[in-house]
């Protein structure tokens, strides 16, 4: 199952439980039912950040596999992939093999396993360890997500994410600072008792997720597609928004109007969702393309690579 698909599999989860009647306070004067609506809203906010961690990594991982597979050399590598891939792997296996040895799991395996890689970095053919990004801790941090950016040679870090998420429909005014909130609240729930979790807080973060998710997915598949088109450059020497071109299909009253803009000029009606996707889909790769699906708030409700 790739990152997308896990979030997305997560989310339903979300969306459904967001919806619970028990979530909700009653009035505003303390009572059981409101201590137990806050209690369980707390739940949430914390599995929801959870959510949106567990897919950066595992993206930052499946972006790592395309590019060992690629047969690229290491040395055309960014810096900052190289040192990762060697430094802070080997800091983050000796961080996740003593929670390994602590949970009774087979950490000498991992060792062993993730070292092989390591030292693969010194070879013509070699697999980057998945510890090599966002990997040294339990958590991601903001300051992480342009650190991942930057070691596949994006600079930019959020400014590029949101420039990418106002192009696809985000709907998001500060990317860095929405992610920076849902931590906060997280750590907050996590650690202090008397914390208000607002239901207001949780019906925004489906699209928040969603908005920085699509975006740092764009981004690095745009990469690993140039990486994987031109071997003999280097890394950063790409352009990446010479790789950020869209296409969408906008929900209008069951209709999926087709365009290479929001708001732009309509290239197809399509009645059937499905059919859409089935002749689109294999384009996009070939036209360097992203496929954007918007609601009917022209809002992304989901994407596709590929």
């Amino acid at each position: 199952m790739t990152a997308k698909d896990e979030l997305f599999s997560r989310l339903e989860y979300l969306s459904a439980a967001k919806n619970l009647p028990e979530l909700i306070d009653v009035g505003v004067a303390q009572s059981t039912h409101n201590g137990v609506a806050n209690l369980l809203r707390k739940g949430l906010g914390i599995v929801a950040f959870n959510i949106l961690e567990d897919f950066i990594k595992k993206r930052a991982s499946e972006a790592l596999g395309r590019i060992s597979g690629s047969r690229i050399d290491f040395f055309k590598l960014p810096l900052k992939l190289q040192d990762a891939a060697i430094l802070d792997a080997l800091s983050a296996l000796v961080f996740r093999a003593r929670l390994e040895k602590k949970d009774g799991g087979d950490w000498r395996g991992l060792v062993q396993a993730e070292s092989l890689k390591i030292h693969s970095t010194g070879n013509s053919s070699f697999q980057l360890s998945d510890f090599s990004l966002a990997s040294a801790g339990s958590n991601v941090s903001a300051e992480e997500v342009p650190a991942i950016l930057a070691a596949f040679g994006i600079s930019g870090g959020w400014t590029v994410l949101k420039k990418v998420s106002d192009s696809i429909g985000g709907g998001l005014p500060d990317l860095s600072q929405a992610y920076k909130n849902a931590s906060s609240r997280r750590h907050s729930c996590a650690h202090e008792a008397n914390f208000n979790y607002s239901f207001i807080w949780l019906e925004a973060i489906k699209s928040e997720i969603l908005a920085i998710a699509a975006s740092l997915d764009v981004v690095l598949e745009a990469r690993c597609r140039q990486v994987e088109s031109s071997l003999s450059i280097n890394v950063q020497d790409h352009n990446i928004d010479a790789a950020l071109n869209y296409r969408f299909l906008h929900d209008v009253a069951g209709v999926h109007k087709e365009s290479k803009a929001i708001g732009g000029r309509t290239i197809k009606n399509w009645h059937d969702q499905s059919e859409a996707l089935r002749v689109l889909l294999p384009r996009l790769r070939p036209a360097q393309e992203f496929l954007i699906l918007l609601d009917s708030g022209r809002r992304i409700s989901d994407w596709y690579v590929s």
